[in-house]
């Protein structure tokens, strides 16, 4: 075993974590209610690194070292995109909290299909989360599972069961409660581990990061440009990668949902604002990445790996390693435990509710009953939206199939960079935005426009990967600039709600009372 010492440091740290996530989710009544949403009453501490904790996950610390290797000062659009992204939520996220608690909502897709009057919004926006989460899960899977090959030499797969199973007991066991408690150790941890190894190894190598950079200057100055070297990204991407990013960082259903389990309304802003000094802990991963550069290291997700491996023989080089492990799989979980949980209870909330009552599904879920596929239930003849136990018991049923699902499908992403992965992922959340923000400051937009929108941009997304992936010359048609499929999903979005809200009928004078909008 290579790493002894960082083995044992994983272990402590994946014990810990299950211990405070069972012992927090304890604290609760067990329900829906409180699985999801943590009762409402997350305070300032929890809500401060659960936010951030979510965010920044493993792209964050493999992602951004890598990105500065292979395309210089590009790397820098991390800044660009995480100082504003949760500004809308400033503005939105207090009155979510607002409308939630009043109405009883723990989702995202709750909230908008109540606003639209429409239960397909509801099923649409849940799947399409879904489909979304499962390339951002397989992001944190490798990250596991390229520390625990080089902790332990173990293939990828197998590290990457093993850390996510210490995730799915507590996340099964505590909920919300579980996933809030633990991210505040993982946040600690990763603000402390990357701030020290950001500024100990320039200053070891270089001397001091002025040196650092005076080196980059002679030797590299094509990664301090843009559009970096060999122009592999262009101005319009570039820009299309920000913007996309921005406007779809507040969108994405696991972010968004924490809204609901905030104290108060203030709260929400008041983490919006706090938020960025989270952001910092980017800046000496961008060190180490242009550490990387100048030694010549790979230009894939192993970059931060390889930067410690080359100190070994130095006397600290077992406590780094252990140090970098640690903050990886800190980064991994604080994102893959709050995807895990919002994805199970997006499916049991917002795909099986709203069709439980039709007959085919009845029809369906009594077989998977009677094959044993499915437990039995000891009141049969109470639908599950009344049954709050259930609705928890179904909830952890497919956060189990959920983590199954990305684990089959981890080895199956072969050399796709951990980044195109997020940015592939962003499209799907950002379609969304229009619902959510006509939704809630305009009156006219009602059942069609809504529908309309938000099919307009999934389905524009879904043709124009279909494209890049059956027909390329066909695609850089119709995209020639390359600019990101959520962009080109949220122009048809946009255009298509429009018009619907001008052709289709507004909502009713109780539904927009209820959403703050009467007159």
């Amino acid at each position: 075993m290579s790493h002894p010492l960082a083995l044992v440091v994983v272990l402590v740290y994946l014990v810990l974590t299950v211990v405070m996530g069972v012992v927090a989710g304890r604290r609760g009544r067990g329900d829906a209610q409180d699985y999801v949403a943590g009762e409402r009453a997350f305070g300032p501490v929890v809500m401060y690194f659960v936010v951030g904790a979510t965010i920044f996950s493993a792209y964050a610390l493999l992602g951004t070292p890598q990105r500065v290797v292979a395309k210089g000062s590009d790397a820098f659009y991390v800044l660009a995109y995480g100082a504003v992204g949760l500004v809308p939520l400033f503005f939105f996220g207090a009155r979510v909290r607002r409308i939630g608690a009043r109405e009883g909502y723990l989702t995202q897709a709750e909230l908008v299909a109540a606003r639209y009057e429409s239960p397909r919004m509801a099923v649409t926006m849940g799947l399409a989360s879904v489909v979304a989460f499962i390339p951002y899960l397989v992001i944190q899977l490798k990250g596991a599972g390229l520390v625990m090959a080089a902790v332990t030499g173990w293939p990828p797969l197998v590290g990457a069961a093993v850390v996510y199973a210490a995730v799915l007991i507590y996340v099964i066991a505590g909920g919300v409660r579980g996933v809030g408690w633990t991210n505040v150790v993982q946040g600690i941890a990763m603000l402390v581990v990357v701030w020290i190894l950001g500024l100990w190894i320039p200053i070891a190598t270089y001397g001091s990061i002025p040196a650092m950079f005076d080196r980059v200057l002679a030797e590299r100055p094509e990664l301090l440009t843009l559009p970096g070297p060999g122009a592999q990204t262009s101005m319009a991407r570039y820009s299309s990668e920000i913007l996309v990013s921005i406007l779809g960082m507040s969108m994405w259903p696991h972010v968004f949902m924490k809204c609901f389990t905030a104290r108060s309304a203030r709260l929400v802003q008041q983490s919006v604002v706090w938020y960025p000094t989270f952001l910092f802990f980017l800046v000496p991963l961008l060190l180490l990445g242009y550490v990387a550069a100048l030694g010549g290291g790979p230009t894939d997700d192993s970059v931060l790996l390889w930067l410690v491996d080359r100190l070994a023989g130095h006397a600290l080089h077992p406590l780094l390693f252990a140090f970098v492990a640690f903050a990886i799989l800190a980064a991994s979980m604080s994102t893959g435990d709050a995807l895990l949980h919002a994805g199970g209870s997006i499916l049991v909330r917002d795909v099986i509710l709203p069709i439980e009552r039709k007959r085919w599904v009845l029809a369906s879920i009594g077989r998977l009953r009677a094959w044993g596929a499915l437990p039995p239930v000891s009141r049969p003849d109470v639908p599950l939206r009344e049954d709050e136990a259930g609705q928890t018991r179904a909830i952890k049923l497919l956060v189990v199939g959920l983590l199954g699902l990305c684990l089959w499908m981890l080895e199956g992403t072969g050399g796709t960079s951990i980044v195109d992965l997020l940015l592939l992922a962003y499209a799907v959340p950002l379609q969304f935005l229009p619902a959510v923000l006509l939704g809630l400051y305009w009156r006219r937009p009602g059942r069609a426009a809504g529908e309309w929108g938000l099919w307009a941009g999934l389905g524009t997304i879904a043709i124009v990967f279909g494209l890049q992936w059956l027909a390329p010359e066909l695609a850089a048609t119709v995209n020639p600039w390359q600019l990101e499929l959520g962009v080109l999903g949220l122009v048809a979005n946009l255009v298509a709600m429009v018009l619907g809200s001008w052709i289709g009928a507004r909502p009713c004078a109780r539904t927009l009372a209820r959403f703050e909008l009467a007159t």
